[in-house]
């Protein structure tokens, strides 16, 4: 998998995660960025990443080591249980 694509997964993931939508992130990102974006066609500076990171209530290092992890390869449980320790309680 390429990075852009383990971005993009992982952006979406985390935003599904937190019961946002594209439009939720207005002022941060336009939603057809953010859609080229979570598609992999796009790559983030490194404000943007830390713009995005901000509106998903995650730092920018959990949301890189994220993508990074996905892009290795490591286990989706083990995903998912980084994913749920970064999520507020309901």
């Amino acid at each position: 998998m390429t990075l852009n694509k383990a971005i993009g997964d992982t952006l979406k993931q985390l935003r599904e995660s937190a019961r946002l939508t594209q439009e939720d992130f207005v002022g941060v990102s336009g939603r057809t960025y953010l859609s080229e974006l979570e598609r992999g066609l796009k790559s983030p500076t490194i404000e943007k990443i830390d713009q995005l990171a901000g509106r998903l209530g995650v730092h920018p290092l959990t949301f890189l080591t994220l993508c990074f992890m996905k892009r290795d390869g490591e286990s989706a449980d083990e995903l998912r249980d980084l994913v749920a320790e970064q999520m507020p309680n309901e």
